[in-house]
Formats: C-alpha cells, sequence, structure tokens
C-alpha cells in the first residue's frame, strides 16, 4: 500500500519554511565563492559531515554482510520533488529496510536524494555525483525524533564517476525532471514515470567506509551513522548536467548542492572490507558492538 509517512510531511514543511534561509555558492559561475556560513550546530558542530575519506588512515573493520529488505522491489508510485536544494525521492510502496553490517538496529528508508558534485571524497578526489538514502531507525517514530539521536540516521553515500556508458537508473529519473526543474513548480511533487528499483542506484556493498557525522543540510543534525560505499556507480556528464537545470528561484539554476569538507576532528573511520577483496595487508578486526560504539563516540585509533 503507497503512504507518505507523517515525518516525511514534517521534514518537508520544515525544509519548505527554510528554503530561501539557506543555499549553495555557484562555484560554476565563480570558484572563489566562498561557502556560506549557516549557523548553530552547522557552524559550531564537532562531528560535521561530509569528510574527506582516506583508506590509509582508516582504522580496518570487518562485519557480516548488510542485509537490504525490498531494495529490489520496483516502486510504482515514487514522488519527485524539487525543494530548492535538491531533488528528492519519497513514497516507497513497501517499507525498505536496512540491517546488519556494523549496525545495532533495523532502518528503513525514508528518503532518497542527489548531489552534484560529490559531497564525500575518497583519497581527496570528488566525483560528478552523491546519491543519498536515508534511513530512519525503526525505534524513532519520525525523523525529527531520529534526529535527536546518534543513533537515529543512517545514510548510505553512493558515489557516481564520470563515464561514456549512461546509468539506466539515473536515466530513469531525469525522464520525470521536467515535470519539477521549473521555479513554479518547485515543493509540487509528481510521479516519478518509471518504475524503480533502489537497488538499481546501490553498487556492491561489499566495501564502504563508515562513520558517526551529521546531516549535510540544516540542522546539520550529528545523528548519522555514514556508509560511504567504495564501488561507484557509471554517470555521463550530459546526466549530471541535467540536474543543473533545476531553478531554486526564477531563473536561477541549481548549477551544485554540495556542502564543503568538514573537519574530521580525530573521528573513528572505518574501512569495512569484505575478506575476498582485501589485499592481504594487516587489519584491526573488532567486534560489532565495540566499533559502533568507537564510532558513535567518534574516537580515533591511529594505526
Amino acid at each position: 500500500m503507497h503512504f507518505i509517512t507523517l515525518s516525511m510531511i514534517v521534514c518537508c514543511s520544515v525544509a519548505l519554511s527554510r528554503a530561501n534561509e539557506w543555499g549553495y555558492p555557484d562555484l560554476d559561475s565563480n570558484q572563489d565563492e566562498p561557502f556560506p556560513k549557516w549557523g548553530g550546530l552547522c557552524d559550531n558542530g564537532r562531528k560535521q559531515s561530509p569528510i574527506n575519506l582516506h583508506v590509509k588512515g582508516a582504522l580496518k573493520g570487518e562485519f557480516g554482510p548488510l542485509k537490504f529488505e525490498n531494495y529490489d522491489e520496483h516502486q510504482k508510485n515514487l514522488r519527485m520533488v524539487n525543494n530548492g536544494h535538491s531533488i528528492q525521492l519519497s513514497g516507497f510502496d513497501h517499507e525498505l529496510t536496512l540491517s546488519g553490517g556494523a549496525l545495532l538496529h533495523d532502518y528503513v528508508v525514508e528518503q532518497i536524494h542527489m548531489h552534484w558534485w560529490s559531497e564525500h571524497t575518497i583519497n581527496d578526489i570528488r566525483y560528478p555525483l552523491e546519491v543519498h538514502i536515508v534511513h530512519r531507525n525503526t525505534i524513532y517514530p519520525n525523523m525529527t525524533m531520529a534526529a535527536g539521536f546518534k543513533d537515529g540516521i543512517v545514510v548510505i553515500g553512493v558515489l557516481y564517476h564520470v563515464s561514456n556508458t549512461p546509468n539506466e537508473a539515473i536515466g530513469s529519473i531525469i525522464k520525470s525532471l521536467d515535470a519539477v526543474k521549473s521555479y513554479g513548480s518547485m515543493n509540487k511533487p509528481a510521479l516519478v514515470a518509471d518504475s524503480l528499483a533502489v537497488d538499481d542506484l546501490v553498487p556492491s556493498v561489499a566495501n564502504y567506509f563508515t562513520y558517526a557525522g551529521s546531516l549535510t543540510t540544516p540542522t546539520c543534525a550529528e545523528a548519522v551513522t555514514w556508509i560511504v560505499l567504495t564501488n561507484t556507480f557509471p554517470v555521463t556528464l550530459d546526466q549530471v548536467n541535467e540536474f543543473k537545470e533545476i531553478e531554486y528561484e526564477e531563473g536561477k539554476r541549481l548549477h551544485n548542492n554540495y556542502r564543503e569538507l568538514q573537519s574530521e576532528n580525530n573521528r573513528a573511520v572505518v574501512l569495512v572490507e569484505q575478506p575476498e577483496d582485501r589485499s592481504g595487508a594487516a587489519g584491526v578486526t573488532a567486534s560489532v558492538s565495540l566499533v559502533m560504539m568507537l564510532i558513535l563516540a567518534g574516537q580515533k585509533f591511529l594505526l
């Protein structure tokens, strides 16, 4: 049964009320334009996201596989909205649940949105697109409450590399952009024309970074366990440029919507690699509960 949760309505309402209160510099037009200060925790927090992820500087972790439920089901009632800061997808036919790995709870998908260029970098490399799959801890009834707890939210970050081969799943999303890209259609949800399985947006999940961080938009709540996949998907620059046609004001296009890198502040960043993918280098293996405690506490280990 298709439904929109109360938490999605609350989150959208907050986003709408603040749509004109914060934004991004137009770096396509002016590379020297500074990133704005958003205030509050966004400026004063100690566990802010995104960060640069370094393979060599990460704590090595080994866990069971991440478990995905209903991610392979094609969603036929997805709604797309231009909220002035990104393109967001919601309205899933069934609950999509994430568990396993280093996670101690079950998490359900609330929404999916895109950033162009990527927010996270890996070994100082920025990618043309990053997709965020935002999950809420099922012990909390809505996103507003979940954002108040350090284990409240999990976001899977998927990076896309430049290719000559169009990405089929991203192409399915782009087909419906015309319905929402203008300023006049901002905040007006439209049906995604093609059915889409969330699995189609996610490459192999065998290897990933995980760390304790924040939402990358105001209020920048430090309630997020990040899972940033090291495997990337292809996308063409033409496809990325389609997102840059989104308007956030009359005649003003959202050329980029990524936040600047934040200080790591001695946080623990764990690199999870499946045994068959390891190069043979020695690593540190720890229990799920211990590593999650260290990640959420923000403790950094020197290897």
